[in-house]
């Protein structure tokens, strides 16, 4: 039911950001956690969609999962609002913005945890300080993008951590 919930929820809004013109993309990155968090094992990777709501407001949803050392070990979904703090992502007026970025973003992670057999809940901050390019030209690439976390079924602080990401705008 949850995932049903979640796609349709992706694809309303996609959907209705194409009607309004608004700069909408998908994103792959790298993503990494202390050993604290979900399993703690392995390379992830996070695969996900974003719009740009208002010129300084970005929502993006996203699912992160093991690649190694198996398969769909963490399988996560990441829903998170960021802020950029050096330029607009857009303008309406369709000029070219900024090149270089930055962002500041609260998320929510939840998920399961299959090495452990538990659930994975947990409230972000995330910094990314480095981001090149944006909706004006099509592409974007984030780098040492860095999170806190509080772990709601663990009771604890926990890190992680992206060193790259692509983003294509549709």
């Amino acid at each position: 039911m949850k995932k049903h919930f979640l796609l349709t929820t992706i694809l309303l809004t996609l959907f209705c950001t194409r009607l309004t013109a608004l700069p909408v993309g998908i994103s792959l990155s790298t993503w990494g956690a202390s050993k604290n968090f979900a399993s703690g094992e392995g390379t992830h990777a996070s695969v996900g969609a974003f719009v740009a709501l208002a010129p300084r407001l970005e929502v993006e949803a996203s699912a992160i999962v093991s690649l190694t050392p198996t398969i769909a070990q963490d399988l996560i979904g990441s829903l998170s609002l960021s802020f950029p703090f050096a330029a607009p992502l857009y303008y309406t007026g369709g000029e070219g913005t900024l090149y270089y970025n930055g962002f500041i973003g609260l998320g929510y992670l939840g998920g399961w945890d299959d090495h452990h057999q538990r659930a994975v809940h947990a409230l972000s901050l995330r910094v990314i300080p480095f981001t090149l390019g944006g909706s004006y030209y099509t592409r974007r690439e984030r780098a040492l993008a860095f999170s806190v976390l509080y772990d709601f079924v663990g009771h604890q602080w926990a890190m992680s951590w992206s060193l790259l990401g692509f983003d294509i705008y549709l």
